[in-house]
């Protein structure tokens, strides 16, 4: 009998037993990166903690913190692995580059073992979504360095679905290959979803009745938890849509299920998970936000213990009805602190804009720019609208979004409607937001 659990054992858990688990892997992920990693025995000795000291879960806040400028300096230092690394580069079978829009990407070494666990980890999340061995999958992605897109390949072929791989292929043959190929789900960046849809629908190709995609997962950016793009995804393809939660760094740690509740559920055997303030970096309760520190406990080339991940998240004070005992979080991940902006004294969340701009349906592709006329911030959305928005209807909308923007972000911007097809699409992360300001104000 099928269940909608794959690993029923973890993911229905009583929490004494998934906290004794966690202990015995912290404890041995320590030691393990105590005695073979160089950068890790200095972080340690300078915190004053030996692996003895790590007896439980509750002893994590022991460690000390990672960032991603401390393996940034790491690689720098010791090219191109950094002295973080525990194994010899022999052992290795892969390097994946993360995948960030700023600044050199940090490679990401895996032993065979650490990428056999990183993609059973990574069917987990799909398996939640009802992604089953009869579906036929496309990932729709480049293939190159970026580690998840990988993944979510071998994860399917775990599973034992049907895939189509379409690496090599552009948008109009990918577009070809979902109506000619009996393919169920689809994997790719919610802005290449949405841009395969527009094309197809200017080639007068109605996906949600001509193709069969009933499930549709996206990763590599930000954007499929958010309402507006999640409704246009699942209006343009007919299918249900699944923000996938991950980073080079540590891996999936987290998804949606088939529920929809609105939780995210954390792969906390995997990835253990904290939430901290952002102030006194001590752990938030239910209904609180904090930044996410992740500790993952089993990869072993590339330890990652106590990173900060800059992501903003909210503990949930609720249960899912699908029954998993897992840590959850409220929503997605919120905003990040890497992406926050400070315009005349107010912070501004990117993710936030884009909340709001897919909230219209006259939106095809947005550009946010933050720039300084006569010593004064200043933003400007700049908007590719959707061949439905003629030019008398414009000025309407332009005041429509001004106002919802005002609200939302409580401070006024400036609307620009461009031609249609101005912006550029993308298949991989999206490069939405631009800062022309040469000294910013924090």
């Amino acid at each position: 009998m099928e269940t909608r659990y794959y690993d029923p054992e973890i993911e229905t858990a009583a929490k004494d037993a998934l906290r004794k688990l966690q202990a015995k892997k912290l404890k041995a992920i320590v030691r393990h990166a105590w005695d073979h990693s160089p950068f890790y025995r200095r972080k340690f000795e300078e915190a004053n903690i030996t692996p003895d000291k790590i007896r439980s879960v509750g002893d994590i806040s022991k460690l000390p913190f990672v960032t991603k400028e401390d393996l940034r300096k790491s690689q720098e230092t010791d090219p191109p692995w950094g002295d973080i690394l525990t194994v010899k580069p022999e052992e290795c079978q892969r390097v994946h580059l993360s995948s960030g829009t700023t600044g050199k990407p940090l490679k990401i070494m895996d032993t065979a073992e650490d990428w056999s666990k990183f993609c059973h980890i990574y069917a987990r999340n799909l398996y939640a979504y009802g992604i089953r061995k009869t579906d036929m999958v496309m990932p729709a992605f480049s293939f190159g360095p970026w580690i998840g897109f990988w993944a979510g390949y071998y994860a399917c072929q775990e599973i034992g679905c049907l895939l189509f791989a379409s690496g090599g292929m552009k948008t109009d043959q990918r577009i070809d290959a979902l109506l000619t190929y009996p393919i169920t789900v689809l994997g790719c960046t919610p802005s290449y979803a949405l841009h395969m849809a527009d094309l197809a629908d200017k080639n007068g190709i109605n996906f949600s009745r001509q193709a069969k995609v009933r499930i549709s997962w996206h990763t590599g950016e930000a954007g499929a938890a958010i309402p507006g793009v999640k409704k246009k995804i699942e209006e343009a393809y007919g299918c249900k849509c699944f923000d996938f939660l991950g980073s080079t760094e540590i891996g999936p740690w987290g998804f949606n299920c088939e529920f929809q509740s609105g939780l995210t559920h954390v792969n906390e055997d995997w990835a253990y998970p904290e939430v901290l303030d952002l102030e006194t970096d001590q752990p938030v309760g239910p209904g609180r936000r904090g930044e996410l520190v992740l500790t993952n406990l089993e990869r072993k080339a590339n330890p990652f213990l106590r990173y900060r991940s800059r992501d903003i998240v909210q503990v949930a004070d609720r249960k899912c009805p699908c029954g998993r005992t897992l840590f959850a979080l409220e929503g997605s991940v919120l905003g990040r602190l890497d992406d926050m902006k400070k315009v005349r004294g107010i912070i501004v969340y990117p993710s936030k804009i884009e909340e709001i701009v897919r909230g219209f349906k006259e939106v095809d592709e947005f550009q946010v720019v933050f720039k300084r006329v006569q010593d004064l911030d200043e933003i400007l959305i700049r908007v590719d609208p959707m061949p439905e928005l003629d030019r008398g209807a414009a000025d309407a909308f332009r005041q429509k979004l001004e106002k919802a923007l005002q609200i939302g972000l409580g401070i006024r911007t400036s609307i620009e409607i461009l031609e249609r097809g101005t912006l550029p699409r993308w298949d991989h992360k999206a490069k939405r937001i631009v800062d022309e300001r040469k000294d910013l104000p924090f």
